[in-house]
């Protein structure tokens, strides 16, 4: 894991990071401290992943309430056309490492790129990746 004192310190939450947070574990620790004490920002994407796990886990109530406490506690990033427009060449790029990387990997991972952002995660496609600090389960 990337200690929380180098240099930028500018940070996208991604999924893993929400729902760490929100189940209130020793890594959703770490991102608590991240909300509190640094610029946080969330992708549109990851906004699109929680509102699907939240509906098909029945928690309409509680998506809303975690929804807005995402927007008023991050930067909202939305994807933007040349962000788009790299996704494709990023998804096959990190393929090289990870054959099961997925497009919406690709997006996240090409969104902190673009905004020169560190991002918070444990899903395992980003755990060697530049740029990443990874939450390891203790």
């Amino acid at each position: 894991m990337i200690g929380l004192n180098s240099e930028n310190n500018n940070y996208l939450l991604d999924t893993y990071a929400w729902i760490e947070y929100f189940i209130g574990s020793k890594n959703g620790e770490i991102v608590e401290k991240l909300i509190k004490t640094e610029n946080v920002s969330t992708s549109i994407i990851s906004i699109a992943e929680l509102s699907d796990k939240y509906h098909k886990d029945g928690l309409l109530n509680e998506w809303n309430k975690r929804f807005q406490f995402i927007v008023n506690k991050s930067k909202i990033l939305s994807l933007s056309l040349e962000l788009a427009k790299n996704c494709g060449l990023r998804k096959w790029d990190l393929r090289k490492k990870d054959k099961s990387i997925g497009l919406v990997d690709a997006i996240i991972y090409e969104t902190a790129i673009q905004y020169n952002l560190k991002i918070v995660t444990g899903d395992l496609h980003f755990e060697n990746l530049k740029n990443t600090l990874f939450l390891k389960e203790e």
